[in-house]
């Protein structure tokens, strides 16, 4: 892989926390648990059994003693659910959200267990997989997906039933197989603010031993704010994906599954909101960040300080190939997932607020002369060109033993990924504090003054051109649990884990402790062994408790942002957890009631923290074990069927983090400036990425059923406490308390001469509330950034299928 370089430069505490905290108590009953969404036809007066994966086997989430959550087909349809990142209002304790710069990265945590550095030299903490196959990175995991059939959700380390070792989760994918008859189903969605999506699906008949299904999905919505500037859309995108599987079964013992994807986004990335000047900047800076802070600030604004170039458009392209085979033998199955991905991303320039500067304000770099007053200079702006190949191969032995009181899985699991950045960067410093450092004759001379006091109220255009970095990442491991029924009831399950990672970083930049630009490369490995133990007792057969202690590891990472070569060839160790759940599964009132919960314990050492350090050498990251720390919480979910056709679900997630050592590089909140490096005794934040409370509310009435069709009406509420997005620097980039309500109005069954129709009407963020989706402050640079989830939208679909 190589980079085509280019010279294109980018509280409100709410009511509803008190009420839902409150109905969270009386529910909670001592335990806590997994949320299900299990799917109940229309009018039906118990729930339906939700089968689940989690286990790398089809069983029923009752009966499965993880933390799992759910959304099938029909609730994802009730959402608008087409992607990963949009299902994590509605699950306790998980956060999903897209990160400035780019509508394809995701930042994903998992009871506060997160990794959202983008560089492609740190592995994720949650494990994300569609159709059993992982994918190695959470920046371009905002796809289309294509046949989308369930989500499925494990909270907690995983290890012994997934290939890759992940700290915080997992997020399983699952798509439709080929059906072997005919069928085709066509779904239209229209919406506010230019909002379309089309999704075609055809099923072929059984060709012999073969079966198809072949699927189109096409969306685009405009943007959500304006340019100050133009006035044109900011933040519009357009995607096509596609999915072809072929099931082959030439035998009723032998399944052969092959699937291609693809997913190809083009988008605007101009959406981030300058939301704070630093006044210390202003003083020192002068002109250009007076200008700055005129246009900014820390409500939502309509229309932003940037210019739409639509050459400057990213693009995010996706392909994927899979090939399963899979033996049934009678008591043992056999199984090989293998895979080749390929992600490109292209963020042509991506700018955090721009400027027209006035005139001898700025200065264009160590050249001692200014930018013509007029020319527009990004606070901050950035191009980044991402490319990443991976192969994984797994293989996998399940099977029964001892009149089925044995049930095993084992399995062995490779990984190979090559993944390259180039991200040259341009921002602006207060010149006394770009050249602060310099010798006199050199000030006097940048500055045009006498003296170094000539440089104060006078800012520099600096920049980063030669920033580029890879990595080529090997990882192995051998993994298996195994569950004996010691009783009728009660089951005791084994597991471990033996993992090895090699990892071969290089990086191209200019290293200020050698005062040029140069390539260094290094390398390094890491081992682990990861054992987990469950207890599991049916107490009566609609009422079962489970306990688990696992482990679980994430390798260290290389600082792909590195200034300097120390900093870059001293990669982060490994961190590890160690993790404590007490469950419970439970049925109840003749199945008209589904109570399931889980009180957990996690233990976190060698925590690793992506410390931003923005200066004179540009924005740049460096990942360090800053401690230990320890999170208690709980996860409690209700459903009830208390009428014919009335589903009401609750679900609630409580999340506490505590630091017992957190020793990093310290930042003043207020300046913005570097303190020098040392233990942080009181934390400001324990809350990053970690919302102390979460909860939503469903209901959902299913009508008797008419001549014209069932009429379906569904209302949801969500909540999520305040979270920050920096462990230091939250003042000015952290997110209110919030509540979402949402409804949906469906005509089902509608008559029609073949096949089924059915149509709705939504409404989303009905209350219109203006919600920070992410944050970055950077610090000595002295600006702060967020960008905003969508404001009210309503919508209708439409969905023929036979």
């Amino acid at each position: 892989m190589k980079f085509l370089r280019s010279n294109s430069v980018v509280e409100r505490h709410s009511v509803f926390q008190k009420s839902i905290i409150g109905s969270a108590i009386c529910l909670l009953s001592g335990a806590a648990m997994a949320q299900t969404t299990a799917q109940t036809p229309a009018r039906s007066t118990a729930l339906e059994e939700v089968i689940v994966t989690a286990e790398r086997r089809e069983a029923g989430l009752q009966e499965t003693p993880i933390s799992v959550a759910v959304m099938g087909e029909m609730e994802l349809q009730a959402i608008g659910a087409f992607e990963a990142s949009q299902v994590a209002d509605y699950i306790p304790n998980i956060r999903i959200n897209k990160q400035p710069g780019s509508q394809s990265n995701l930042g994903i945590a998992i009871r506060g267990v997160a990794a959202v550095e983008t560089a492609l030299t740190t592995d994720p903490a949650v494990g994300l997989y569609v159709d059993g196959v992982y994918l190695g990175r959470s920046t371009g995991a905002a796809f289309d997906i294509v046949d989308l059939e369930r989500i499925e959700v494990l909270r907690g380390p995983q290890g012994t039933l997934y290939g890759r070792n992940s700290t915080g989760g997992a997020i399983n994918l699952v798509t439709k197989r080929p059906a072997g008859e005919f069928g085709f189903s066509q779904a239209l969605t229209f919406g506010e603010r230019g909002f379309f999506r089309s999704t075609t699906s055809v099923d072929t008949p059984k060709f012999g031993d073969f079966a198809a299904k072949i699927s189109y999905h096409r969306s685009q919505h405009d943007g959500n704010v304006k340019s100050l500037y133009t006035g044109d859309d900011l933040g519009e995108y357009k995607s096509d994906a596609a999915r072809a599987a072929l099931r082959w079964t030439p035998t009723e013992n032998f399944t052969a599954d092959y699937v291609w994807d693809w997913s190809e986004r083009q988008e605007n990335n101009q959406t981030s909101q300058l939301s704070h000047v630093r006044p210390f900047h202003i003083g020192l800076g002068g002109a250009f960040y007076q200008q700055l802070a005129a246009v900014s600030s820390p409500d939502r604004l309509s229309a932003l300080p940037l210019r739409d170039n639509r050459s400057d458009e990213g693009t995010s392209d996706v392909t994927g190939h899979a090939l399963t085979l899979e033996w049934n033998l009678g008591n043992v199955t056999l199984k090989s997932i293998t895979s080749y991905r390929d992600w490109d991303s292209h963020a042509r320039g991506t700018s955090f607020g721009m400027v027209p500067v006035a005139a001898n304000t700025v200065l264009n770099g160590p050249t001692g002369t200014f930018i013509p007053a007029g020319e527009f200079v990004s606070s901050f702006a950035a191009t980044r060109f991402s490319e990443q190949d991976q192969v994984t191969q797994e293989f996998q032995l399940m099977g029964t033993a001892f009149d089925d009181r044995l049930n095993y899985t084992a399995g062995v699991y490779f990984f190979h990924e090559e993944a390259e950045e180039f991200n040259p960067q341009r921002f602006v410093l207060p010149a006394i504090v770009a050249f602060g450092q310099q010798p006199l004759p050199v000030q006097q001379f940048l500055c045009q003054g006498q003296g170094p006091a000539a440089c104060i109220g006078k800012s520099v255009r600096l920049g980063n051109p030669d920033f580029a970095y890879g990595i080529d990442n090997d990882a192995v491991a051998a993994y298996g649990q195994a569950t004996w029924s010691l009783t009728q009831d009660f089951d005791i399950t084994v597991g471990a884990r033996l993992s090895k990672d090699w990892k071969e970083a290089s990086l191209t930049t200019n290293f200020s402790d050698l005062g040029r630009v140069d390539t260094v490369k290094d390398s390094t490995t890491w081992t682990n062994f990861s054992p987990m133990m469950t207890l599991s007792y049916q107490w009566t057969p609609d009422v079962n408790t489970y306990f688990t202690a696992s482990s679980a590891f994430r390798s260290g990472g290389y600082n792909a942002r590195a200034t300097t070569v120390s900093s870059f060839t001293r990669p982060a160790d490994e961190e590890e957890i160690v993790a404590f759940e007490l469950g419970l599964k439970s049925e109840l009132w003749d199945r008209r009631a589904r109570l399931n919960g889980a009180l957990f314990y996690m233990d976190y050492t060698d925590r690793q923290v992506a410390q931003f350090e923005a200066g004179s050498g540009g924005a740049s990251t460096r990942v360090v074990n800053a401690g230990e720390s320890t999170a208690t919480g709980v996860e409690i979910d209700l459903t009830l069927l208390p009428l014919e056709g009335l589903l009401l679900q609750a679900n609630y997630g409580y999340l506490k983090i505590d630091f017992d050592t957190f020793v990093t590089g310290i930042a003043n909140p207020i300046t913005g400036l570097p303190q020098g490096e040392g233990e942080i005794k009181d934390f400001a934040s324990t809350n990053v990425h970690a919302p102390e409370h979460t909860a939503a509310l469903i209901a959902q009435y299913t009508f008797p059923a008419t001549s014209v069709g069932t009429l379906v009406a569904r209302a949801d509420m969500t909540y999520a406490d305040n979270r920050g997005f920096h462990n230091q620097l939250n003042n000015f980039d952290s997110v209110s308390a919030h509540d979402l309500l949402n409804a949906r109005l469906t005509l089902r069954d509608i008559p029609v001469a073949r096949g089924n129709l059915e149509v709705g009407l939504w409404g989303r963020n009905l209350t219109n509330e203006k919600i920070r989706e992410f944050g970055i402050d950077f610090g000595v640079l002295g600006f702060a950034i967020n960008t905003y989830r969508e404001l009210r939208a309503f919508g209708v679909d439409a969905r023929y299928e036979f």
